[in-house]
């Protein structure tokens, strides 16, 4: 049980943050975004592909069979949030969809999930 705490936290930071943006706020987290280059998109990357994995421990890896081939159910879920927040952003006067921020929840979803696989079938 206690493994689902990490991901529940992450994902309340990122819903503050998501609300934030919605309402047109800043914060320390978006100046920091802006110093960087390309840091909306890394952040979007980290965020969704860190939500992605403390998901996956959260839900003790199960996998959903698709094809032949296990895919984390934490992590398909993590995706389906940012597919929907993202597309909210269509309708939100503060917000701007962008194909370039699914692609890097998509990405960071992806990569860390890979990332998490081959150190697991390591151990």
């Amino acid at each position: 049980m206690l493994r689902i705490i990490p991901a529940l936290l992450f994902l309340l930071f990122i819903s503050w943050n998501i609300f934030a943006a919605n309402k047109g706020d800043n914060n320390i987290f978006f100046e920091l975004v802006r110093s960087l280059p390309y840091g909306d998109k890394l952040g979007h990357l980290v965020l969704y592909g860190t939500l992605s994995q403390l998901t996956v421990i959260a839900f003790n890896h199960k996998c959903l069979m698709v094809k032949g081939y296990p895919l984390p159910l934490g992590a398909l879920l993590v995706l389906s949030l940012a597919l929907i927040e993202e597309m909210s952003q269509l309708f939100l006067v503060n917000r701007t969809f962008d194909f370039a921020d699914i692609s890097a929840d998509i990405a960071g979803i992806i990569i860390f999930t890979m990332m998490f696989n081959k150190r697991k079938a390591r151990h």
